[in-house]
């Protein structure tokens, strides 16, 4: 069994993720299939709630299109938009995390009052429901925002990619008429086609 040297596995693992478990081409592939997914999701609940926010999802649409094109063509620059789009979001979320964990420690009746017509209740005071709701709501903003961390991770990883491969195929390409170097006993020898 060939073992890899160090800087092989350090360049190997540059392109997987998920713990080493997938390449960063199946985990953007699976970024933009969970993205169509959701906006195809939210686009069947503003159909039947509010028909008139339906182009707020173009943005998003945008943002698939524009991640689909960069992976057919492996042009970085088509990356960007989902690296954009997912620092937004993480910012967005930590905004609302500061902004419920204030309501829920110093002003709990207004996250009462939004729970009872939310809910159609009429609670006046903290019950079980409001922690296992506030938990809920809690839980739902942390995974978001990790969801949006490792998507902006995984993006950027895949750009950085991308770039790299182009590098490499520019640098072969501007090499490729160079003569074969053979390494013999630690003094390089340069072997043309008629010396062998």
């Amino acid at each position: 069994m060939a073992y890899a040297s160090k800087p092989q596995e350090r360049e190997r693992a540059k392109e997987r993720c998920m713990g080493g478990k997938a390449h960063l081409h199946m985990g953007m592939k699976i970024l933009v299939v969970i993205g169509i997914l959701v906006i195809l999701a939210l686009l069947s609940l503003l159909y039947l709630k509010f028909k008139k926010a339906m182009f707020v999802m173009m943005i998003p649409a945008g943002v698939s299109i524009f991640t689909i094109a960069g992976m057919l063509s492996q042009r970085a620059g088509l990356i960007w938009p989902i690296i954009a789009v997912s620092c937004f979001h993480a910012m967005l979320s930590i905004y609302a995390l500061v902004i419920f964990l204030f309501y829920f420690f110093f002003k709990p009746f207004y996250i009462i009052m939004v729970l009872n017509w939310a809910f159609d209740t009429l609670h006046n005071d903290k019950t079980a429901s409001y922690y296992i709701q506030c938990a809920g709501i809690f839980s739902a903003l942390v995974v978001f925002l990790l969801f949006n961390l490792w998507q902006a991770s995984v993006a950027h990883a895949y750009h950085r990619l991308i770039i790299r491969s182009d590098r490499s195929a520019s640098e072969l390409d501007r090499r490729g008429s160079a003569p074969t170097i053979l390494v013999v006993n630690n003094k390089p020898m340069e072997y043309t086609s008629g010396q062998y």
